[in-house]
């Protein structure tokens, strides 16, 4: 598996000097399963790289996109998705949501006032699916467990052999204690990303309840699963390039195996 990160800010887009490191899109990646399929998970405005990246190649692969849940900054970038205007596109969804319901919100998402173009008139061939608790695309396993956060989320697990990683951002795990499904899910991953939105004192001063823990939490759930390695994302809007080092350094204390997530970065399993 081949992962690559293209958005990892969390809430909205930012841009500026400050944030050249890390990046401003938010959320998308991509794994590749073999040459001939991907997954993708979340649409945030990453995803328009992902899409010109896609629309270059001779052929592309059949893409499958996972959306944990539906707040803007994950389905935002789905109108510059380059692949989604073209007919030899195919593209499998898994969503949360039923079939219905989730067509329905896309359509909301790209039309009326918003769009000239609605998602169901697009020219590539998609399909949707609900997105059950395992399924399998080739080699590769894919589970997934619920996360508190308002709305509903979800977490998803992709494993091949021995090598595993487990997407858990979006979380806010009461008194940053971890539902048992949450720990199972993780549990041994070679690559848990995390959620990394607020600081402890940032949490501590009036986020309670936002929808997102300190990076605290992400550090136990490693601890706890016992997960070889931990990529912080979700980065806070607020949070330029020398804060978000300055947060890895502190974790780094505690966990030597902590990277932060920026787009372009790449992990080979």
């Amino acid at each position: 598996m081949l992962v690559r990160f293209w958005g990892v800010r969390g809430s909205f887009a930012v841009q500026g000097k400050k944030y050249l490191g890390f990046g401003g899109a938010t959320s998308c990646t991509s794994i590749e399963i073999d040459k001939n399929n991907l997954v993708i998970i979340d649409a945030g405005t990453g995803i328009k790289d992902l899409g010109y990246f896609l629309s270059r190649q001779k052929k592309k692969p059949e893409m499958s996109l996972f959306f944990t849940h539906f707040h803007l900054d994950h389905i935002m970038g789905l109108p510059s998705f380059q692949p989604l205007y073209e007919e030899d596109t195919i593209l499998n969804i898994y969503s949360p949501l039923s079939p219905a319901s989730t067509r329905i919100l896309l359509d909301r998402l790209m039309g009326g006032s918003f769009f000239p173009l609605t998602f169901s008139r697009t020219a590539s061939q998609k399909k949707i699916y609900p997105l059950g608790k395992k399924m399998q695309l080739g080699e590769v396993i894919i589970s997934s467990a619920p996360l508190p956060h308002p709305g509903g989320n979800l977490a998803l697990r992709l494993e091949k052999e021995s090598r595993s990683i487990v997407f858990a951002t979006d979380a806010e795990p009461p008194e940053e204690k971890w539902e048992e499904r949450v720990i199972n899910l993780a549990r041994g991953a070679t690559y848990l990303v995390g959620d990394a939105m607020f600081t402890p004192r940032e949490y501590a001063q009036g986020r309670k309840g936002w929808g997102h823990a300190s990076w605290r939490a992400a550090l136990k759930l490693a601890r706890e699963a016992g997960c070889s390695h931990l990529v912080l994302s979700h980065w806070n809007p607020d949070h330029d390039d020398q804060m978000i080092r300055a947060i890895i350094s502190r974790i780094r204390k505690e966990f030597p195996r902590v990277y932060g997530a920026r787009p372009g970065w790449q992990i080979n399993l």
